[in-house]
């Protein structure tokens, strides 16, 4: 077998790292093409996820057990002392430029990242934790249930959801031609635009307000009106959706706004 063909099997090995540590572990992912586009995976229970772009051509984890606060000499049914156990597990595997995190369910951990700018994101957590992102090229797709997310000085295309949790996101660079979306249920969308984009906004807001500096140019648009499967009795239930659509420089893409209980912002810069 010739050298160059040995080289290019083993740089497309899968890396694989395991951590079993004490309250804090810092760990260096290596990349098989140090040079393209990375796509980080992750999804966790428990913790808060920051992601931050940097100019390296390597992935570094670092993850931080949450210990809870718990008051001394408590007394317990042995009448014992009791030991905290500080230990934690997380990995991180790596094949062909897409790294991948996965963490114990049982404790809490929480993930500082530090990834190369060109990065695409699949991310997710669901309690006891916030995402938050800043200087970062690519498509981002962030997720959270109970917790906030946070884009700082972002760039490339967005699909962003929480429940409880408020959505806010400074865009410096949209793909072309790529649709996004911003939505919760409990809190507000606050999203930041460049000025120059061309896109057709949907917003929807059941309980809360509206705000924009673009001039949007509204659309007519018919109510949606979906109806339900005809129950035993013959009754079937009709659902009536109102949504504000509106062009931004002429339109473009689709990028839907919605929530239910919070205000959404839309800001031009």
């Amino acid at each position: 077998m010739k050298l160059h063909t040995i080289k290019s099997i083993l740089a497309s090995v899968l890396f694989f790292i395991v951590v079993s540590s004490t309250a804090q572990e810092q760990i260096s992912v290596p990349l098989s093409k140090p040079n393209s586009p990375v796509t980080l995976k992750m999804g966790i229970i428990n913790g808060s996820i920051t992601i931050t772009g940097h100019q390296t051509k390597e992935v570094i984890v670092i993850g931080t057990k949450r210990v809870s606060k718990s008051r001394k000499n408590k007394p317990n049914k042995y009448g014992l002392k009791k030991v905290s156990n500080n230990s934690m597990e997380f990995s991180a595997e790596e094949y062909d430029n897409t790294v991948r995190v996965k963490s114990s369910h049982a404790s809490t951990v929480d993930f500082e990242i530090k990834v190369p700018i060109n990065t695409s994101l699949k991310v997710s957590t669901i309690n006891r934790g916030f995402i938050e992102v800043s200087n970062i090229n690519g498509a981002i797709e962030v997720s959270n249930t109970n917790g906030r997310i946070t884009l700082k000085d972002v760039s490339g295309s967005v699909s962003a959801d929480t429940v409880n949790g408020d959505v806010v996101a400074n865009l410096l660079k949209v793909t072309p031609n790529t649709p996004m979306a911003f939505s919760n249920l409990n809190g507000k969308i606050d999203i930041t635009l460049p000025k120059s984009i061309k896109a057709t906004v949907k917003i929807k807001s059941d309980r809360g307000d509206i705000f924009t500096d673009f001039d949007l140019k509204s659309k007519p648009q018919k109510a949606k009106v979906t109806k339900g499967k005809a129950s035993k009795k013959g009754v079937y239930k009709v659902k009536v959706e109102n949504w504000i659509t509106a062009a931004i420089n002429g339109g473009g893409p689709e990028i839907s706004f919605k929530t239910f209980n919070g205000d959404v912002v839309l800001r031009a810069k």
